[in-house]
């Protein structure tokens, strides 16, 4: 599970200085840990706006080769003949690291006092900690579902299929929130369906080695996870409206330990006896880290990217880490990727689809919308790009 919550960060900023008792004693937020945020940064962005440009470039090529580096590291690592590791375990410690990260950030703005939020927070109230625990399940079963997809699906259609979750985050925007969306993005949402079935279409891959490897697997494990992440990612959006007085950190971290919870019973349950034989660490290589790293620290970039940038740069990034996908799978042989005329073109349609939705244009519906709704926590328009594995 991405954080989905880091990428809500910047939505909440104006207000965490006074979601807490001792807000006037806190230290310094997030963005003042960055050295774009402090004081000569931030006159030198003021004074000249170059400056900004090419940080947002900066973000961009960063977030693009994230999301690239990711999938790719992942499917490498699942690949036949590389170390077998447990999917489950690795999920469960991406967790630890996660709610490690947030933690650390939430003692270093509030200091001491933090541990007694946690507890406040997190155990007495104990019913609002519980309201996560739906959305935690799904996102738990997601990032599972993301490793079975890896597992027998290339890197670049993997990760253009993965795309579906614009469709499915704008399926339960509409029947959940009640939401409207405009026809511009239904239409966008049409080409990437298509191009997406281009992708999975029999034969788009040619050469690609299917030994021990179903597509059929593949595609219903990552339909599976942009069904799971459409739903968990509004059904979060709720939980939040209704209760947006809770810091955005304390949410992470009830969402981690809702997850961790889960994620160890299952780990338990799924693959006691591996573990009771081989450990808990059985297969693990500096590759499987670098993926569990990945995998706990992406939704950091979602948040400079929402921080200093928008929407049309995460659309962007998302197209180029496509193609960057692509390419390096076409030139990497042990990954035998040769994408046909279909491949390409489902691809283009996909990067296509995700630059025209990201857009920034909203039509005078979709405003109206967006004004009906409660002004707190984010909205689902803004996360519909935002889920990153």
């Amino acid at each position: 599970m991405l954080s989905p919550l880091l990428p809500l960060l910047c939505l909440r900023l104006p207000t965490m200085r006074h979601s807490v008792s001792d807000a006037s004693t806190a230290r310094p937020l997030v963005g003042d840990l960055l050295p774009h945020a402090d004081k000569r940064a931030s006159t030198a962005r003021a004074a000249g706006r170059p400056s900004l440009c090419t940080f947002r470039q900066a973000v961009l090529c960063t977030l693009a080769v994230q999301n690239a580096c990711q999938m790719l590291s992942m499917r490498y690592s699942r690949m036949p003949g590389q170390p077998s590791y447990l999917s489950s375990t690795a999920v469960v410690v991406a967790e630890i690291i996660k709610l490690s990260v947030s933690f650390a950030v939430l003692v270093y703005q509030y200091g001491p006092s933090a541990f007694g939020q946690v507890w406040q927070s997190v155990f007495v109230a104990w019913r609002d900690t519980a309201l996560v625990s739906f959305p935690a399940v799904l996102y738990l079963v997601q990032n599972n579902l993301l490793y079975v997809a890896a597992s027998h699906l290339d890197a670049a259609t993997c990760q253009t299929a993965y795309q579906l979750k614009l469709l499915t985050t704008a399926f339960f925007t509409v029947t959940l929130l009640k939401r409207q969306i405009s026809v511009r993005r239904w239409l966008s949402l049409g080409v990437l369906f298509f191009g997406v079935m281009l992708v999975q279409s029999p034969g788009v891959a040619a050469g690609t080695d299917r030994a021990a490897q179903s597509a059929v697997i593949g595609t219903a494990a990552v339909g599976g996870a942009c069904v799971l992440s459409g739903l968990s990612g509004v059904w979060l959006e709720r939980i939040i409206k209704r209760t947006g007085d809770v810091p955005i950190w304390l949410r992470n971290i009830q969402l981690g330990l809702c997850s961790l919870v889960i994620g160890v019973a299952s780990v338990c349950w799924l693959d006691g006896d591996a573990i009771a034989a081989h450990g808990f660490f059985q297969g693990y290589t500096w590759l499987t880290a670098f993926v569990i790293l990945q995998v706990s620290c992406g939704g950091l970039l979602v948040a400079f990217v929402m921080l200093y940038a928008d929407n049309v740069v995460k659309g962007f990034a998302t197209s180029l880490s496509i193609v960057l996908s692509s390419l390096v799978s076409w030139f990497i042989p042990s990954f035998n990727f040769h994408p046909s005329a279909a491949f390409i073109s489902g691809s283009t349609l996909v990067i296509l689809a995700t630059v025209l939705y990201s857009s920034n244009s909203s039509t005078s519906a979709e405003k109206a919308s967006a004004r009906s709704q409660p002004s707190q926590g984010t909205s689902t328009r803004d996360k519909l790009d935002q889920d990153k594995v």
